[in-house]
């Protein structure tokens, strides 16, 4: 694939007035590097001068985007966002691609898909929290790449995000939104007082002597980052639909399909039966939560990661049934009540005085015994539509360095379906794709 860049630019950030916005709880908590995902669509396209200055239309609604992050000093004690026109903006690269969109569908992990997007996560620094790159293709097709930093915004943000944009392109330039999306921690709304009822040192944030109150004692293996392979797995609806009437008919496609995967995964990994394995889900909690603790269109992170756990050996000798439950009890014990005590945690904490540490911290390159599973099936990604009559033919993650990472999202293929996209230890990974169509 030759690609050939053409101009690269930074878009300025709104000329309003700039402010410093300490990051939410929930910002805390996310991860600290750039989510890269890439967009395929085949033609015919709009114009390059649309999608910019659909772009520019969009952004100043999504302050976050266009803002700097700095990591404290001064008289903050914490990080903190810079918004206005003391931001960054957003970096844009325009390039060309000699092939036909067709020769690289459908779009699969492959190395050579990191000249589709701008560098991230490479060690070097980038002031932008959002980077995009916009490539066409020979055909008139386009794949357009965007790397957001995942602490100025989670999946549902971005969802937000892409569809005010194409939406815009659609519209000539002319965007629905009439101002900027609430963010920051005075759009959370804790309770007076603040109470916490549940625990969150040692779960989502580290005891204050540093300890992590779970998976104490776990072994740490370290592995060379390109030995982390990412594969993509693709489920038609008559493969999800058994997995489901073996799992009772009772659970979600993403509780039945995490569940089945997190099986297979662990089977591959061959842990010890008495070893511990968690699968770890990331909740939305704008539903759980409503207007009377979060407004709507709030823009940001929102999210609190789920957990349940099992011996490797009850998870492969048990049903998949059981996998699906214990799922789904994780999931529905992130509750109202969670979330609102996480909100009021922050409030109690907002002053600086004691460091608040995330206790789960991806780090590539450490072989887990667990698999982080993420649901993009109710972010509507697929219903993403530039107009002119090309359509949506691909969604795909970039390179994910970090061992036991799964994404399951909407199939865009005639049969329908999901696909899961896997990051897995190259080994294991060879080994689960003997394994993840059998049925138990």
């Amino acid at each position: 694939m030759e690609v050939q860049v053409k101009r690269t630019f930074a878009v300025p950030p709104p000329p309003c007035e700039t402010e410093e916005v300490p990051l939410t709880v929930f910002d805390l908590v996310a991860p600290t590097y750039h989510v890269t995902v890439l967009f395929a669509f085949s033609p015919p396209n709009p114009t390059t001068r649309a999608l910019l200055d659909a772009l520019l239309a969009t952004l100043p609604h999504f302050p976050l985007l266009t803002a700097r992050l700095h990591r404290g000093g001064g008289r903050r004690r914490g990080p903190f966002f810079v918004t206005g026109r003391g931001g960054a903006g957003a970096l844009v690269v325009e390039a060309e691609v000699s092939s036909e969109l067709s020769e690289h569908l459908p779009l699969a992990p492959s190395p050579e898909l990191a000249r589709l997007h701008p560098p991230a996560n490479t060690g070097l620094p980038t002031e932008h929290l959002l980077l995009l790159q916009i490539n066409r293709f020979a055909c008139g097709g386009l794949v357009v790449a965007s790397s957001a930093h995942h602490q100025a915004a989670d999946g549902f943000s971005m969802s937000t995000f892409f569809h005010a944009w194409t939406d815009a392109v659609r519209r000539n330039g002319a965007t629905p939104l009439d101002r900027p999306l609430p963010y920051g921690p005075g759009s959370l709304s804790p309770r007076r007082p603040p109470r916490c009822e549940f625990e969150h040192r040692g779960a989502e944030f580290l005891l204050r002597d540093g300890a992590v109150a779970r998976n104490q004692g776990t072994a740490v293996v370290r592995v060379d980052l390109s030995e982390v392979a990412n594969l993509l797995l693709h489920y038609p609806s008559e493969f999800v639909a058994e997995l489901k009437r073996r799992a009772q008919g009772k659970y979600t496609t993403f509780e039945t399909v995490s569940a089945h995967v997190w099986k297979k995964i662990t089977a591959v990994r061959a842990l010890d039966a008495g070893a511990r394995t968690s699968v770890n889900v990331s909740v939305n909690g704008r539903a759980r939560l409503g207007t009377a603790a979060v407004p709507n269109g709030f823009f940001g992170n929102l999210i609190i990661n789920a957990s349940s756990g099992a011996t490797a050996g009850e998870l492969t000798t048990g049903t998949l049934a059981d996998a699906a439950a214990l799922v789904r009890a994780g999931i529905r014990a992130v509750d109202r009540r969670y979330f609102q005590s996480f909100i009021d945690f922050g409030a109690l904490h907002d002053d600086g005085e004691e460091p608040l540490e995330p206790a789960d911290e991806d780090e590539p390159g450490v072989l887990s015994p667990d698999v982080d599973s993420d649901s993009w099936l109710h972010l509507e990604l697929h219903r993403l539509d530039l107009g002119c009559g090309g359509r949506l033919a691909g969604i795909l993650p970039a390179k994910v360095p970090q061992d036991g990472v799964v994404v399951v999202m909407p199939s865009l293929r005639k049969g329908g379906g999901v696909e899961v996209f896997v990051a897995l230890w190259e080994k294991h990974a060879k080994e689960l794709t003997s394994i993840a169509y059998t049925m138990d």
